[in-house]
């Protein structure tokens, strides 16, 4: 499970770098327990350098992301959603969004 067991503490933040000048990501297979894999969540973690960018996009299913450190600016719908760490947002099915670091940022997207 992508460095993860059952009854195993871990730390998203360690299971993830920031490269200088990139975007990295990790997909988290997580599917331990569910019925079928089409219907689990997807979780992945990102790092992004300072000043990275995910151009506008949407998504079939609705994300939910919750920055781990650093700052990350999106723009959901034409709405600004600063979000430093330990924050979250709800991004709905087929909604509009886009992602900037502020500052090198680490967050986990969990498409549910």
């Amino acid at each position: 499970m992508s460095g993860m067991t059952a009854g195993t503490v871990f730390y998203f933040n360690d299971m993830i770098s920031i490269r200088p000048y990139q975007i990295s990501s990790r997909t988290l297979n997580i599917t331990e327990g569910s019925g079928q894999a089409a219907e689990a969540p997807e979780w992945v973690l990102y790092g992004m350098d300072k000043d990275e960018t995910i151009s506008s996009e949407t998504s079939p299913r609705s994300k939910l992301i919750h920055v781990l450190e650093g700052e990350l600016h999106m723009l959901i719908g034409e709405q600004p959603c600063p979000l430093t760490a330990g924050a979250a947002v709800i991004v709905q099915a087929g909604t509009w969004h886009e992602f900037a670091a502020e500052s090198s940022c680490k967050f986990l997207q969990i498409s549910i």
